[in-house]
């Protein structure tokens, strides 16, 4: 038999019993490629790139982050803090030696910040440019049903107004793309639409919760059942792991609501599953890092965005990583960072929050790495931006900056490689990430973040 295409765009959609629409989009099947997989069957495009800027606050230890020796393959071997990425060693570019030429005495972590993501300073408290992301949402977001997601997974405040310590997504100065830190209410974002049928009565929560007996899978069966009819063997597996994720979020997301709100489809599940909810304690919990690692990699692997952001902290962020040992309850930012003796490559209880989120981060390239797209995997297509507003948080250094790409960007980084480039400015790896991501600005960054040229061999 041979098969219909598929178009990209194709979903399921149902509708729950409260009358909301619920839509649940496919990941990239092998029925929407062409016959060799590097383009969509339908139009001919080449599949699209994704991107993701994966921000860590507080910086690291340079000492212990920078690999040894430069190279490619067995030239080189991970460091210290990155040993939690060793997994995924062939898939990393790291770029050390870099330099914030941004940073401002005094107000070290909101400049660095913006340094690190816009290239540019700030004016007064305000961000003056475009952070990385929207350079690159500007190129591949056309057509995407989310021009860029903004999430996170501990909302813990840092100190100070500036815009450039409460996200670090911008759309230009004084726009700010504030991160979604509660899980159910990201999932009911990217899977439910607001639209609801129209009701002379509003019935209370009890009576809402015995009303909605269908989850949003169970609403979409009937068109999964249809299109299962139209896929091949391989294509019918992959459905199925897509919608089995979903099914798993809703099952984590399962709570009652309390206060009279509005249900939401995750909540009409087994009233026995366990709950995530939003940190609320600024302590970064795995449970959160799961869920969202899991909810961003949905979001791309459908294509509901193609530029994501994932904050797991805030620049100079207040968390407490208390669940990391009995010696981890103090404030990270004021306490371990700025107080515990030692040098770049000896504090300890640093040390052991950076290897924290490695950790979390290994989760989310986990998921990316075990999630088919095209050809290949979501990180073969994918480019992450991992970076930090710091270098040394004890004494706020400049140099050395924390600097990581992960994925192979869609074949244009080669990946398994460590790049020095000493004192260079570190605006080169945003012009760098821009044009792996097919951007055609000329320039990026402003006054002592300007620059015109990527990193000499880091594209292929």
């Amino acid at each position: 038999m041979t098969l219909k295409r598929l178009d990209r765009r194709t979903v399921l959609r149902g509708v729950l019993a409260t009358g909301a629409a619920v839509t649940i989009p496919l990941p990239l099947l092998e029925g929407m490629l062409n016959t060799n997989g590097t383009a969509l069957a339908a139009t001919g495009t080449t599949v699209s790139p994704l991107y993701v800027t994966w921000f860590f606050g507080n910086g690291s230890l340079p000492g212990l982050w920078k690999p040894a020796a430069t190279g490619a393959g067995s030239a080189w071997a991970l460091s210290e803090q990155l040993q939690p990425l060793a997994d995924f060693k062939s898939y990393l570019t790291v770029l050390s030696g870099l330099e914030n030429k941004l940073v401002v005495a005094g107000v070290e972590h909101p400049s660095g910040s913006a340094g690190a993501t816009t290239g540019a300073p700030l004016n007064g408290n305000a961000v003056r440019a475009a952070s990385i992301d929207q350079i690159v949402a500007d190129a591949i977001s056309k057509g995407a049903p989310f021009r860029s997601i903004e999430v996170g997974v501990t909302p813990a405040t840092p100190n100070g107004p500036q815009d450039s310590l409460a996200t670090v997504s911008h759309r230009g100065p004084n726009a700010r793309n504030n991160a979604e830190y509660d899980p159910k209410t990201l999932f009911n974002r990217l899977f439910t639409t607001t639209t609801t049928t129209p009701s002379t009565t509003q019935p209370d929560a009890a009576s809402k919760l015995a009303t909605v007996k269908k989850s949003v899978l169970d609403a979409v069966i009937a068109d999964g059942t249809s299109l299962e009819q139209r896929l091949g063997a391989s294509d019918k597996q992959r459905v199925e792991q897509h919608l089995d994720a979903i099914r798993a979020i809703e099952q984590r997301l399962q709570t009652t609501p309390s206060d009279g709100g509005s249900m939401t489809p995750a909540e009409c599940s087994s009233p026995t599953a366990p709950t995530v909810g939003k940190d609320t304690k600024s302590e970064a919990p795995p449970a959160v890092n799961t869920v969202m690692a899991q909810l961003s990699t949905l979001a791309l692997a459908c294509e509901q965005t193609r530029v994501l952001t994932l904050m797991f902290s805030l620049p100079a962020a207040h968390v407490y990583y208390r669940h990391l040992g009995s010696n981890m309850d103090d404030d990270f930012h004021d306490t371990i960072c700025h107080t515990d003796p030692g040098d770049q490559s000896n504090q300890p209880r640093v040390d052991t929050g950076v290897n924290y989120a490695m950790k979390c981060l290994a989760e989310f390239l986990t998921n990316l790495k075990s999630t088919p797209y095209g050809a290949g995997t979501l990180l073969d297509t994918a480019l992450v931006f991992v970076t930090s507003d710091t270098a040394w948080g004890k004494t706020h250094t400049k140099a050395e900056w924390p600097v990581l790409l992960a994925g192979k960007a869609g074949g244009k980084l080669r990946g398994d490689e460590h790049h020095n480039f000493p004192s260079d400015n570190l605006s080169k790896a945003l012009f760098t990430v821009a044009q792996a991501m097919g951007s055609t600005v000329t320039q990026l960054g402003l006054d002592a973040g300007q620059v015109n040229s990527a990193l000499s061999g880091i594209l292929t």
